[in-house]
């Protein structure tokens, strides 16, 4: 049983990890997506469904974090660890009927961190390649990256939003916090500024990574066309 868990959990080089890691990635996305649309108040007649969707990936995700717990020497190394926190935060509030936590179950987003292989990934994007085929792996995966930084800080500051503004009907629910964020991030749209005092701390915090992004982006883009033009250096060598 531990080998099976280590193939699936641990072991880089096994084909069940990469699988496994797909599986936890979908469900992943479907639940943060599930969370997202709980709190359009439109949707109030599909609550049962994301009800179910929750639990379904609670059983998912609590059977990852025991194997990870149960593979872990000693145990308090993942469960002390930056992730073993976040994927206890990620389901502890609905084990615990604390559903009106929805600010730590948006706490899944970061898993999607860790589930794109970054380490792996990173050092791909740091070896000078020649073939083409890989350069364009690496821009798929810059590309990826920012996306998904880009999601999770739009997630963050949405779910924020709708906790501390939800009194205000632009904040009634997380996408309209996250639509709010990304014209903030943006910077050249006008928006409405939020009532309370914390609120205006958030828009300022927003304007201030929406910069962070801009340079990220700027960073990717120039990262993707230095790998091309040595890419094409190189074939002419």
């Amino acid at each position: 049983m531990r080998k099976l868990l280590q193939k699936a959990f641990i072991n880089t080089k096994s084909g069940l990890f990469f699988i496994v890691s797909d599986v936890l990635a979908v469900v992943t996305v479907i639940s943060i997506i599930s969370l997202i649309l709980e709190t359009v108040p439109a949707l109030s007649d599909y609550a049962s469904i994301f009800i179910f969707i929750e639990w379904c990936a609670v059983v998912i995700f609590s059977i990852e974090y025991l194997a990870r717990l149960y593979l872990a020497k000693p145990w308090h190394h993942y469960s002390f660890s930056f992730f073993g926190i976040v994927d206890l935060v990620a389901i502890a509030p609905t084990l615990l009927g604390l559903g009106n936590l929805t600010f730590l179950k948006s706490a899944r987003i970061v898993r999607i961190m860790r589930l794109l292989r970054l380490l792996r990934l990173a050092k791909i994007s740091r070896t000078r390649l020649k073939d083409p085929d890989e350069s364009l792996g690496v821009f798929t995966l810059n590309i990826a990256i920012y996306v998904v930084l880009l999601i999770s800080a739009l997630l963050v500051f949405g779910t924020v939003l709708y906790v501390i503004e939800s009194s205000t009907a632009v904040f009634s629910s997380i996408p309209s916090g996250m639509w709010w964020s990304f014209k903030v991030f943006v910077g050249s749209i006008p928006v409405d500024a939020p009532l309370t005092a914390l609120g205006s701390f958030v828009y300022v915090a927003a304007r201030f990574v929406g910069l962070i992004l801009l340079g990220v982006l700027l960073g990717v883009v120039g990262n993707i066309l230095k790998q091309t033009l040595f890419s094409k250096t190189s074939s002419k060598r």
